[in-house]
């Protein structure tokens, strides 16, 4: 069997119009990503803040009165949104501004060639930056609802400690020198002028 091959039809004016789009489009791609980039990297910035106020600023304060161990896992959270943070600010940095490495100087192919290889790594960088954008505000906003939502740590105890007699409970308040203990089998009244020490405990024995 033999193939013939003959010339294709002449070029017209819409296959010119569609070569200048298409090497119109190549040129502005590299450009339209790394503008994508930055401005996903400027809302990645807006997470980082937030988290960095909660974690540094509010983070101690709030997770403190959560019962353990949700302490341990808001700040586990956290530690996990930093570093999805961190990571997806790498590569859409790297995404805007490219990769610090040198161009050779016998680089094959032409400049439209060696720009859309540079698009093909800005975009894969890009899409691991918006998918670590994304998992840093998942982990914060997780973390931030296990602080609001989560089970209150229960408040400190008292042991009072006195004359041949020692009692332990929850605190209902101080009136008049008279301090009302809640020990979980009733409320007592303490006279506080006969209290020997008074200790803050975590429970009571």
């Amino acid at each position: 069997m033999t193939l013939q091959l003959r010339p294709g039809p002449s070029a017209g004016p819409a296959d010119a119009a569609r070569a200048r789009y298409l090497h119109q489009v190549l040129r502005e791609e590299l450009s339209k990503v790394r503008a994508a980039a930055a401005a996903w990297r400027n809302g990645l910035a807006g997470l980082l803040a937030a988290l960095v106020g909660f974690g540094l600023v509010k983070g101690r304060t709030e997770i403190g009165k959560v019962a353990p161990p949700w302490d341990i896992v808001i700040g586990v959270l956290l530690l996990l949104a930093l570093l999805a943070g961190a990571a997806g600010g790498l590569c859409l940095l790297r995404a805007a501004n490219g990769p610090p490495r040198l161009t050779p100087a016998d680089a094959a192919g032409s400049p439209l060639t060696q720009d859309h290889l540079r698009v093909v790594g800005a975009l894969t960088d890009l899409r691991r930056g918006i998918a670590g954008a994304l998992l840093c505000g998942a982990f914060l906003v997780v973390a931030v609802a296990t602080t609001w939502y989560g089970p209150a740590k229960e408040p400190l105890r008292l042991r009072v400690q006195l004359p041949g007699a020692a009692l332990c409970g929850r605190s209902e308040g101080i009136a008049h020198g008279i301090l009302v203990l809640d020990t979980g089998a009733g409320k007592v009244k303490v006279d506080m002028t006969r209290v020997v020490t008074l200790q803050p405990v975590e429970e009571c024995p």
